[in-house]
C-alpha cells in the first residue's frame, strides 16, 4: 500500500540532454517494496509560504525492484518548470517527502506468449525495471516470453543509459530497436516513430502483451491501430501516459 516516504538525494548528474538521473537513498521506511513499473510522488514545496497546498510531480522508479534501498528516477529537465528548479538545485544530502509506490503500470505474473514494450522518451525509465523482472524470471526458469523493445526519441543526444539498457536486453533474451524522428547524418540505426514499426511486427506476434509508456499522444495512436487489427484492449494492454 502506498505510503509516506522521507528519502535523502545521495547523487544527481545530467544522462542526455536536458535529461537528469537522481538517486534517493530511503530512510523511512530503509526500503521501499515496489513492483516495477510503479512510481512515486514527490512533494515539491510550495513557491510561496502562504500557498493552500503542497504540489506533487509523479516519476516512474528506475531502480530494479530487487534493490528497494535506493530510489532512482530518470527526469526531464524542463525549463522553468518547478519541479525541474526544485530537484536539480537540491543539494546532496537534502531530504524529501515521497509517497507511494502507485500504479498499475507492472507486469503480469505470467504471459500467454510474447512481450512488447514500446517507449518513448524517459519513459523508457518503468521499463527499465520491467526488463529487469524479466531477466530475473528468465534466469530462475520461470519464463521466458519473446520480447520486443522499441524506444522512441527525437535526437540520438536524447538517449541515455544505453549500456546499462542494452545489458538488460540482452539479460532478458529481448530484441532492443531504437527509433529517432529527427536523427542526424551519422545516426545508422532506425528512424522515424515507434508506431509504425510496431504495427509492421504484429503479425508475426504470438498472443502479445503491449506495455505502452511516454508520450500520451503516441500511446492513444497505438492503442487504437491495435485494436483495430483485433487486440484485446482489456487483456493484452498496458499503458503509462507521461507528458514527455
Amino acid at each position: 500500500m502506498p505510503a509516506p516516504i522521507t528519502a535523502e538525494l545521495v547523487a544527481r548528474e545530467p544522462v542526455a540532454a536536458n535529461i537528469a538521473e537522481l538517486s534517493f537513498a530511503l530512510r523511512e521506511p530503509p526500503r521501499l517494496n515496489f513492483k516495477a513499473g510503479q512510481f512515486v510522488s514527490i512533494a515539491i514545496p510550495a513557491a510561496t509560504p502562504d500557498a493552500d497546498a503542497v504540489p506533487r510531480r509523479s516519476y516512474s522508479i528506475a531502480s530494479q525492484s530487487d534493490a528497494g534501498e535506493l530510489l532512482r528516477f530518470i527526469i526531464r529537465v524542463i525549463p522553468e518548470g518547478k519541479a525541474s528548479e526544485f530537484l536539480m538545485s537540491l543539494p546532496l544530502g537534502a531530504v524529501v517527502n515521497m509517497t507511494g509506490p502507485h500504479g498499475f503500470f507492472v507486469l503480469d505474473e505470467r504471459h500467454p506468449g510474447d512481450v512488447v514494450f514500446a517507449a518513448t522518451g524517459t519513459g523508457f525509465a518503468a521499463v527499465m525495471p520491467m526488463l529487469g523482472e524479466l531477466a530475473r524470471r528468465r534466469e530462475h526458469g520461470l519464463e521466458a516470453p519473446r520480447t520486443l523493445v522499441l524506444w522512441g526519441a527525437r535526437q540520438e543526444s536524447d538517449l541515455f543509459a544505453r549500456r546499462e539498457i542494452e545489458a538488460l536486453v540482452a539479460r532478458a533474451g529481448s530484441e532492443l530497436r531504437i527509433f529517432l524522428t529527427a536523427a542526424g547524418p551519422d545516426w545508422s540505426g532506425d528512424r522515424g516513430r515507434i508506431t509504425q514499426a510496431l504495427l509492421d511486427r504484429l503479425p508475426e506476434l504470438g498472443t502479445p502483451t503491449f506495455y505502452l509508456v511516454g508520450n500520451g499522444a503516441m500511446i492513444s495512436e497505438v492503442k487504437r491501430e491495435l485494436i483495430a487489427r483485433g487486440v484485446n484492449r482489456r487483456t493484452q494492454i498496458r499503458t503509462e501516459a507521461f507528458f514527455d
